[in-house]
């Protein structure tokens, strides 16, 4: 008798060990239990009866976590499909906290894409989670953290769901202007970025018309496109609800003043009856790594909204290129100079900012492109077609390039040619790049085919080719000019 009260007592105290044993399988204490819950949860799940799908899910997911991924990309539908259904505002708010809780178990038990799993969290907290500040402060949060692990990488639920939550506590009074305009200057970073790196990606899969796409390969184009659909709806999104808070650059101005971060003299200008404003020692904050994010921010913030006449922005830009100058501080001050037509300076900053990127380039498309745009306007044709060319060499999808150049072939094209004839087939090397443009990159469609229509009605006439060319039945025609090009002759 004594011994089989030993071996009771041995078994109650080592029956939390034994459980917490079965609890870490992947197919729980009882394994035909598990397959069986299985196979009904997803079958239900198939026939969208996610009433039917819902316990053996659960069980699944409270006894056989780590039985299948499934469980936790279906788990979501099922308990937003109940939450939807139900009446009853308690059971609605547990499905709510299991809902939110599925994404944490997801990271304990299939660890990988934090940043993306998050996101969703965040989304799903902002959809059912956000009636109280102290419940959008926890979803901002939650946000947040998504941001800061994908940072460039950030998807457009991120990227949406961040900056709704965080206008709605600003709106709110719960969170300041000075920490919306800084999360405006970083998702609008990381917008640009995203569109630019999932356009490339698509024109990867799209580049060579002559290869067949895998079911693989149809299907990541597919996503990216979606994905890239969400993102230009995200911008938009982001764009005019910052256009709603500031209307002009005066407002910006008036604003960047109030955060105090320059000392600011006053002087009466009687002839213009306003004050004139010169900015003078900037405030640092004692750390030199903040002090720069702050500058580079507001720079990115004054650009966005085309405020880059402005001398606060000029001191601001100044100040960021002498304390770190970088690729993109020697942008940001080519930028003021472009703004105030001071182009032949602006090139400068903009070959500096070409030169010294070497990772990005995206970045360095950007640069070039830049440098092609001033060139072009101080009259440098050839130094404008060859940084367009550059631009359109290290982000290859971009048309805007190639628009530069066709643009840059028509005003020139009288110049480029020994009689009537030849002195209009500019046009052809023109519209042959904007043709280009718009096989590339679908957001220059609207302008290619513009400019299309307008310069085919300058090619030549059949009767003026023959009339002037040597050797009129030739199919091409080579243009030798300050750029060199050979052009198909059509009428």
């Amino acid at each position: 008798m004594q011994h089989i009260k030993y071996i009771l007592i041995i078994f109650i105290f080592n029956l939390p060990i034994l459980k917490s044993q079965c609890l870490d399988l992947m197919y729980g204490c009882d394994t035909v239990q598990t397959n069986n819950n299985l196979s009904n949860y997803t079958e239900y799940y198939k026939q969208k009866s996610f009433k039917d799908a819902y316990e053996p899910w659960k069980w699944l997911i409270e006894n056989a976590p780590k039985r299948t991924k499934n469980l936790y990309l279906h788990g979501p539908k099922i308990l937003k499909g109940l939450i939807e259904s139900t009446n009853d505002e308690q059971e609605k708010q547990k499905l709510i906290d299991f809902l939110i809780s599925v994404y944490d178990n997801r990271l304990k038990n299939y660890p990988g894409k934090e940043g993306y799993v998050l996101a969703l969290k965040g989304k799903d907290m902002y959809k059912y989670r956000s009636g109280t500040i102290e419940e959008l402060n926890q979803c901002r949060s939650v946000l947040k953290n998504s941001f800061e692990i994908d940072g460039l990488n950030s998807t457009a639920t991120t990227i949406n769901y961040y900056f709704n939550v965080s206008l709605k506590l600003f709106q709110k009074q719960d969170l300041n202007k000075q920490d919306l305009m800084t999360l405006f200057s970083d998702v609008s970073e990381v917008v640009d970025h995203r569109e630019a790196s999932i356009s490339q990606e698509i024109f990867g899969f799209n580049s060579d018309s002559t290869r067949t796409l895998s079911s693989k390969e149809k299907k990541a184009l597919s996503k990216l496109e979606a994905e890239l659909g969400r993102i230009e709806k995200a911008k938009i999104n982001v764009n005019k609800n910052f256009e709603k808070i500031i209307t002009s650059c005066e407002q910006l101005v008036a604003l960047y003043e109030g955060f105090d971060r320059f000392g600011i003299n006053q002087e009466w200008n009687k002839r213009k009856e306003k004050y004139d404003k010169t900015y003078t020692e900037f405030k640092s904050s004692g750390d030199k790594e903040k002090d720069l994010k702050w500058l580079n921010r507001t720079a990115e913030i004054f650009i966005k909204k085309d405020c880059m006449e402005s001398e606060f922005y000029l001191q601001v830009v100044t100040l960021l290129h002498e304390m770190n100058p970088t690729a993109e501080s020697a942008f940001k001050m080519g930028k003021r100079l472009y703004a105030k037509k001071e182009y032949s300076d602006a090139i400068s900053y903009f070959k500096e900012a070409f030169e010294n990127e070497s990772t990005d380039n995206i970045k360095k498309s950007k640069y070039a492109f830049y440098t092609a745009a001033a060139s072009a306007l101080v009259g440098s044709n050839s130094t404008a077609r060859s940084y367009a060319l550059k631009a359109a060499n290290f982000r290859k999808n971009w048309g805007d390039p190639y628009i530069l150049v066709g643009k840059l072939y028509a005003q020139t094209s009288s110049k480029c040619g020994n009689d009537p004839a030849s002195k209009k087939a500019g046009y052809w090397a023109a519209m042959d790049k904007f043709q280009l443009a718009k096989k590339i990159d679908k957001s220059c469609e609207r302008e290619a085919n513009k400019l299309i229509s307008d310069y085919s009605k300058r090619v030549p006439t059949k009767s003026l080719w023959r009339d002037n060319v040597p050797n009129p039945d030739s199919k091409t025609y080579k243009i030798n000019c300050w750029y060199t090009e050979t052009v198909r002759v059509r009428f």
